[in-house]
């Protein structure tokens, strides 16, 4: 028979592998980023650093939240309630994640490559306009994403007992 302790133990795991994945998204995007930016002369290299850190962070999200949505499923079934609702704040994390890997980091990536051909850094070019509004949006995209896996965080910090 399992009991409650159990249940303890389980929930304080998702909450480790959550609180570790919110850490690492505020840690690349509001320290790490900035400091490239403020210590590097050349902002296009930073940029192109910055791009792959969030390329290699959305990666290590992807893994972790994929891994954390079938748990959250199997604390579920064993009538942990309040996990349903996480269930769909990783589930949209996962969405967030997939549009910006998948659809704006490419289409940055063809308009920085598109400017460099032309001989120019991309915030200098005919490019710009577009590559700065893709970059404002995928500084939405994952700021959206880590204020729901603080929410996540949050809200896995509360053991509750089965039915809760």
């Amino acid at each position: 028979m399992v009991q409650d302790t159990d249940f303890a133990i389980a929930q304080r795991i998702f909450s480790v592998l959550s609180g570790i994945l919110f850490g690492a998204l505020l840690g690349v995007g509001f320290i790490v980023t900035p400091t490239l930016f403020n210590v590097l002369d050349d902002k296009q290299v930073a940029g192109m650093i910055a791009g792959e850190i969030f390329k290699n962070t959305s990666f290590f999200s992807l893994v972790v939240s994929v891994f954390l949505l079938i748990y959250a499923n199997l604390l579920v079934k064993r009538e942990l309630n309040h996990y349903k609702r996480i269930r769909w704040l990783l589930l949209s994390s996962i969405c967030l994640t997939l549009i910006g890997t998948f659809v704006v980091q490419p289409m940055m990536i063809e308009l920085r490559e598109l400017a460099l051909n032309q001989g120019a850094p991309v915030m200098q070019s005919p490019q710009a306009k577009s590559f700065g509004r893709l970059h404002q949006l995928s500084s939405a995209l994952f700021t959206i994403e880590v204020l729901i896996y603080a929410l996540i965080f949050w809200t896995s910090t509360k053991v509750c007992p089965r039915n809760g």
